[in-house]
């Protein structure tokens, strides 16, 4: 088969061709160089021949092609430095939320420049020094009430600003990391249909792919994903591809981020806040993903909904999570990580501690001496001698006696004991303090009619060998069934304590009325502030006024060697609310303290190095990818000028196709004319 004379012209147009197309994709390059996700772009060149096998003839061995051949415009990417760079960057994303709470919390504990709770310990053990030499004086009570209630101050500061951390943490999840997550997918899907609509009508769409790998790598940096590609087939016989994004648990199982015919649909993700045994919430969340599947949009999906809290892998939302949900050492069983929790807690025993120590150290050593195991009801019955109805109650296994302002209650009217006018004098026996009493009760019209078996009686009150007794004032005929009082009601006797005799000496209390001490409700005691009660200075009975035996143990309990411990309530299998408790630490209070700011500097400074080393890693697989990748002058400017010197073969070709046909046509069988 014979060249066409003019196929030279083709190939050097073509070649022309070529060479603007590569010059102005070069251009594109260069104006881009700036634009954040570009990907560096290329021609993408064959050699283009037009002749086939021949069924009949056998070709010459010289055969030549017909030129170059653009098939495309395509992006140059290196898909292993792409995985690469999103599984480094859902590793920074952990690191990174889990150090930006690390960093607030040292805020709270870290007191190396600054005074706080650690001097108020110091100041109280000096006010306790100064107590202990000026014992029973009620002024420097008050300074050691005064140094506590700024150690109290210190607590609750801490305590709201751990509350506002934790708040802080949830309140970014929910309202930014989880709709950014939303976001993004929904962007992706958006792009996946923008992208598949483009291509089929033939346009390479590589701008919006450069916008859908961005989406790509700032989702990984949220959760662990994988991107691969299934090809689509058209009714055109035309190939194309979309991504297919899924989450990677660490069970190992892949949920997906998209679906449908080419990408369009995605999934979605949500936050829940966990509730404790109260019902209300305990500061820990849940996640949950909604998986992409081909169902229409507009189907109701939430019956895939997935609880993913505990296979989160890597990423911002694992990072998060672990610092909501973890406590380390102080959850029971112990979990991985140390979270906000585990500070929380730690700090909590160091309350309970504290406060139960002080409260334990000032009970009230003077014996309650009023008088116990009174009878509340008594027995009706005849007296066989003499005929008489009788109701007693029995006293003989009461002790103690009757103190002032302590009242007895004798069928609803209410007697005080004391020396006022009006009260039951206080006799030295609680003989003598119940003959007092039936003095009274015989002074009372209405203490003195009783229905016996129903009918009304009068008697009198008395009380004879351990018994206080009501006798009626005739004898009864019939065997006595019952004794009531007037109104018809059983007769009753109730004894109240007065609270001044029985005082707690407690120096804390909660503000919640609760039985445990938190960082929340822990408050110096109203009787403390109000100057009610004091520190007890000595527990022995024959203490003189200066004795300060209990001021020093109260003293040497701040140095002591103890077990702190975390109390809390948990819900068993029965779902019966259960009291557990926590080993958090053995040593002084100070020691305590410090052992958690020290935690705390430890935890920080080791996130700190791993997020660093992430970094650094992620940082030189980013620069692999920019060096794939990214628009580099050098290259682009060494491209111009090969490109340009391209052009300029071709047209030199084309000139000199040109000669070699001008002298085919004009210069060609003109001898002998």
């Amino acid at each position: 088969m014979t060249r066409s004379t003019f196929s030279g012209f083709t190939i050097a147009q073509l070649a022309m061709t070529a060479s603007q197309r590569a010059i102005d994709v070069t251009g594109q390059n260069i104006a881009n160089i700036n634009t954040k996700g570009y990907t560096r772009q290329r021609v993408d060149l064959v050699s283009f021949n037009t002749r086939g096998a021949d069924h009949v003839s056998t070709g010459p061995g010289s055969k030549i092609g017909y030129g170059v051949e653009i098939t495309g415009i395509s992006q140059i990417r290196d898909p292993f430095l792409d995985v690469q760079f999103r599984n480094q960057i859902a590793k920074v994303g952990t690191a990174d939320a889990r150090q930006a709470t690390l960093d607030q919390l040292a805020d709270i504990f870290d007191e190396t420049d600054r005074d706080a709770l650690k001097k108020a310990l110091s100041d109280l053990s000096s006010s306790l020094d100064q107590l202990s030499s000026n014992a029973n004086n009620s002024e420097f009570d008050s300074i050691v009430r005064s140094r506590t209630q700024v150690i109290v101050n210190y607590i609750h500061q801490k305590a709201a600003d751990l509350k506002s951390v934790r708040e802080e943490t949830i309140n970014g999840l929910e309202n930014t990391d989880i709709p950014a997550i939303n976001s993004l997918l929904s962007d992706i899907g958006e792009l996946n249909d923008a992208i598949w609509k483009s291509q089929v009508q033939g346009n390479p769409a590589l701008e919006l792919l450069d916008q859908r790998n961005e989406k790509f790598d700032e989702l990984a940096g949220y959760l662990p994903i994988t991107v691969t590609y299934n090809d689509v087939v058209v009714a055109s016989g035309a190939k194309f591809e979309y991504p297919v994004v899924k989450f990677r648990g660490s069970d190992g199982i892949t949920y997906p981020l998209t679906a449908g015919e080419h990408g369009e649909n995605v999934a979605s993700i949500s936050m829940t806040r966990n509730k404790g045994y109260n019902g209300e919430p305990d500061g820990t969340v849940s996640i949950s993903l909604i998986p992409a599947s081909n169902f229409q949009n507009s189907s109701d999906t939430s019956s895939l909904k997935t609880d993913i809290t505990n296979y989160l892998k890597e990423g911002t939302l694992k990072g998060t999570v672990d610092i909501l949900n973890k406590s380390g050492e102080m959850d029971n069983p112990a979990t991985d990580y140390r979270g906000i929790g585990y500070y929380e807690r730690s700090f909590e025993a160091f309350v309970q501690s504290f406060a139960k120590n002080f409260n334990e150290l000032n009970v009230n050593t003077k014996p309650y001496t009023g008088v116990t195991q009174l009878p509340g009801m008594g027995t009706a019955s005849k007296d066989t001698s003499t005929g008489e109805a009788v109701f007693s109650m029995d006293f003989s296994k009461a002790t103690g006696n009757f103190l002032r302002g302590e009242t007895i209650k004798v069928n609803g009217t209410t007697y005080t004991f004391g020396s006022g006018t009006g009260e039951i004098p206080i006799g030295a026996t609680l003989e003598d303090s119940l003959n007092n009493l039936t003095a009274k009760l015989n002074t009372e019209p209405s203490s003195l009619s009783m229905l016996v078996n129903g009918n009304s009686e009068n008697g009198k009150w008395s009380y004879v060998s351990g018994k206080l007794e009501w006798r009626s004032d005739n004898g009864i005929t019939s065997d006595v069934d019952s004794i009531k009082a007037a109104d018809g009601k059983d007769i009753s006797l109730g004894y109240k304590a007065n609270p001044v005799n029985v005082r707690n000496f407690d120096l804390f209390q909660t503000s919640d009325g609760s039985n445990r001490f938190t960082a929340s409700n822990i408050k110096i005691s109203d009787d403390w502030m109000n100057n009610t009660i004091h520190i007890i200075s000595s527990t022995q009975e024959d203490a003189g006024s200066t004795a300060n035996d209990n001021i020093i143990k109260m003293l040497k309990s701040l140095t002591d060697e103890r077990v702190f411990k975390y109390e809390y309530t948990y819900m068993d299998n029965n779902g019966v609310p259960q009291n557990g408790y926590i080993t958090h630490y053995t040593g002084n209070f100070s020691q305590c303290y410090s052992n958690l700011e020290n935690t705390q500097g430890i935890d920080s400074s080791a996130n700190q190095a791993i997020l660093d080393n992430h970094l650094s890693v992620l940082q030189q697989t980013a620069d692999s990818k920019d060096a794939v990748s990214g628009v580099s002058l050098d290259d682009e400017g060494i491209n111009l000028m090969q490109y340009q010197r391209s052009f300029s073969a071709a047209a030199r070709l084309m000139t000199t196709l040109d000669e070699a046909l001008n002298t085919l046509i004009n210069s060609t069988g003109i001898v002998g004319r």
